[in-house]
């Protein structure tokens, strides 16, 4: 078997020609299997190259889906397995976001931190969130306990500033419970809303 022709296609993909049969593949795959004109190959081959490209397009959709939706490991393992991909292969997909830095779920889980205690979500709603991202409890444990306090504290006071007003028809007092349940139903806890009252 010879491969007999290479043609670039608009989509960046290259149309290999072998054996009169046309054959798509990414730039990765034809230089991994040597894939230029002239170049004899077997039918083993072939298939190698065919199931290498069948993982990278699936690596490609991970990395898609990982970064559309900041999904950490739990949720990118669980987009492949309802595209049914056979463990082994999630596996090295992992592996390979993981070595290529795309996949460091406790780089996510600070930056997600960070980003939800901005727009003033207390320490509770964001443990919750977190959690129902998919990522594990003692990473979302740990990670809080390096959380910017000054951040952190400067969304609740700029959360209270926004929504204070909107309690100014009760009188002080019910004004002020009112204002406590709402930030405690943002994730906030008593004694961090002690100071604003």
């Amino acid at each position: 078997m010879i491969v007999e022709k290479v043609l670039k296609t608009k989509k960046g993909l290259y149309q290999i020609t072998i054996d009169n049969k046309n054959y798509l593949f990414s730039e990765d795959t034809v230089v991994q299997f040597h894939l230029i004109e002239g170049h004899k190959t077997t039918q083993k081959e072939i298939d190698l190259a065919i199931k290498s490209e069948d993982v990278s397009s699936l690596f490609h959709k991970a990395v898609a889906y990982a970064l559309k939706y900041g999904a950490g490991e739990k949720r990118v393992r669980d987009y492949l397995k309802r595209k049914e991909v056979p463990y082994p292969t999630i596996d090295s997909i992992i592996d390979r976001m993981k070595e290529d830095k795309i996949l460091n779920d406790l780089e996510l889980i600070d930056s997600l931190i960070e980003s939800y205690a901005k727009k003033g979500n207390g320490r509770i709603l964001i443990k919750e969130k977190l959690y129902q991202k998919g990522f594990k409890k003692e990473d979302i444990e740990d990670r809080l306990s390096y959380m910017d306090m000054n951040t952190y504290k400067n969304g609740l006071i700029k959360l209270f500033s926004k929504v204070e007003h909107r309690y100014d028809k009760y009188d002080l007092s019910i004004r002020k419970e009112k204002l406590k349940a709402y930030l405690l139903s943002r994730g906030y806890t008593y004694s961090e809303i002690a100071f604003l009252f």
